[in-house]
């Protein structure tokens, strides 16, 4: 076993957890960058705090990467996430579907087809032949009203509080009908608690405090999330969109700790 309290000890120890989470060799130390920081810090100390679960993770990861749009870290992400057995294709395509409802089809277009690609090279490596995968079908066309009374209930489920007026098309057909009565709904591939997680890293990854905050919110009051879930959600977060972003989740999380305790909802 390596000695954390030596200099090579540590590192040995950052590069093995590198290997094990990204399911390809570390890189060589070769710089401050990689040394201290991606080695280091990101994968000798982050990813191997407890608390979270490794899917926990890899979906914090997959939304901090695909909000960001760094191309080299989708790709290596998502391999990773599938190589490693913690997310099956059909659970990766659900995400997509769930992504793409938060920061848009563009982006999750291209985690999509990074998705594709790793599941191609998986199956040549496993000698696998690739196969059309079990995903959730659309929901059943029904009429306007009904759809409309399943949105609503889907929100007050998902939130714990009664949905906004429907006073555009988009708070009607695109909030209450889709997101939440077509896609909230879902449950084959993705729990609540999953979707829960990617909501809020997407919400705070592009700024949008209010949205953060309801979903930390109701994370909370649903008992999706505890206290201490949500403070190592915004540890993981923060290697992935950086500590400025990192510290409004943070004071976000602890506005809403604080009116749930005393029993007011967020400002």
């Amino acid at each position: 076993m390596s000695d954390w309290t030596t200099r090579e000890g540590r590192l040995a120890v950052a590069r093995a957890e590198y290997e094990h989470i990204m399911t390809t060799p570390s890189p060589e130390p070769s710089g401050a960058y990689i040394e201290s920081g991606v080695i280091g810090y990101v994968f000798g100390e982050m990813w191997r705090r407890g608390v979270l679960t490794p899917r926990d993770r890899r979906l914090i990861t997959l939304a901090c990467v695909g909000a960001a749009g760094a191309i080299t870290p989708i790709e290596t992400h998502v391999w990773a996430a599938l190589n490693s057995d913690d997310l099956t294709y059909a659970d990766y395509d659900e995400f997509v579907l769930h992504f793409g409802t938060q920061l848009g089809w563009p982006k999750a277009s291209v985690m999509h087809m990074y998705g594709m690609i790793s599941a191609i090279k998986l199956a040549e490596e496993r000698g696998l032949e690739l196969a059309t995968h079990d995903y959730e079908l659309w929901a059943d066309p029904t009429d306007d009203d009904s759809r409309r009374r399943r949105g609503e209930a889907a929100y007050r489920s998902v939130h714990d509080t009664d949905p906004p007026a429907a006073t555009s098309p988009f708070r009607g057909r695109a909030y209450l009908d889709y997101l939440y009565g077509e896609i909230w709904t879902r449950e084959r591939h993705l729990t609540r608690r999953d979707r829960r997680i990617v909501s809020i890293c997407c919400a705070a990854a592009v700024g949008v405090d209010e949205e953060a905050a309801e979903h930390v919110r109701a994370a909370l009051v649903n008992d999706e999330l505890t206290i201490e879930e949500l403070q190592e959600l915004v540890m993981h977060f923060t290697v992935y969109v950086g500590w400025l972003l990192g510290r409004r989740l943070d004071d976000q999380l602890a506005k809403v700790a604080e009116g749930t305790r005393s029993g007011r909802r967020p400002e």
